[in-house]
């Protein structure tokens, strides 16, 4: 004997329908928007290395142009500032903690900011020991941070404490303009190292975890889709022999 569908006419069915569809193509969305950030990631790692890899930029004046963050830069600068401010709620080798922004001057008299490094919350270090003479500094150039949606920090424009690393909130702090860009110093052979600021490593170049998620999202589509099919089909055969598909089998019947 066939199944009998006729029940998957019914308003509450109909609507059961749409609601799994909805779902489903939820699950299916996530999956492509997962490898579409997939993709972004391996432009963006790709553009990281390109520009961290090429000849150093020799940096004796404020930087100029839209395509610099993470290129790689050499300037001889010195120091006129060590420990200016402070970017909150930092994270670095699973240790919460700071980054240190420092101001330098460079051969033309430019002032710029520089990430010094991170610090452990409540480290017991020494951040004034820095060359008091010029000194030559290898890193990147890094672009200003700005807020990114809803629910970002806003910066009161007071005290030493920053919600990111903007240059004109650093700006504010220094009393004078500086320019968009920010240097960030590579890792130093000479450092201790057990000793803070720790320099701050580029991002890693991998595929980040986006992959699995996609694989992740298609697969509960698929089950979704499966167990839905599994769904309708019991209950189909339940109306065909006479039962109530709205209703628990296992329940008692009611007898009039």
């Amino acid at each position: 004997m066939a199944a009998d569908w006729s029940f998957a006419r019914k308003p509450f069915w109909i609507f059961s329908h749409l609601f799994a569809a909805g779902v489903v193509v939820l699950f299916i969305f996530l999956g492509f928007w997962q490898l579409s950030r997939l993709d972004e990631r391996r432009a963006t790692n790709s553009l990281i290395a390109d520009r961290s890899e090429a000849p150093a930029l020799d940096l004796t004046g404020a930087p100029t142009g839209d395509d610099l963050d993470y290129r790689s830069v050499r300037a001889e600068v010195r120091f006129v500032e060590p420990d200016l401010a402070r970017v909150a709620n930092r994270s670095q080798g699973g240790v919460a903690g700071e980054y240190v922004v420092a101001m330098v001057e460079l051969a033309d008299g430019t002032a710029m900011a520089v990430n010094r490094g991170f610090v452990p919350v409540n480290a017991d270090v020494d951040l004034d020991s820095v060359p008091s003479e010029s000194t030559i500094l290898t890193g990147w150039l890094r672009e200003s941070v700005e807020a990114d949606g809803w629910f970002a920090v806003d910066d009161t424009g007071e005290g030493r404490i920053l919600p990111r690393f903007n240059t004109e909130a650093v700006a504010e702090r220094w009393g004078e303009p500086l320019p968009a860009y920010y240097l960030q110093p590579g890792p130093d052979s000479t450092r201790a190292a057990a000793s803070f600021p720790d320099p701050v490593p580029l991002p890693s170049l991998d595929d980040g975890p986006h992959l699995a998620y996609a694989v992740q999202w298609f697969i509960f589509a698929t089950l979704g889709v499966g167990f839905y099919a599994a769904l309708l089909r019991r209950f189909s055969r339940r109306t065909r022999i006479g039962g109530d598909p709205t209703q628990d089998p296992h329940s008692p019947a009611v007898v009039g």
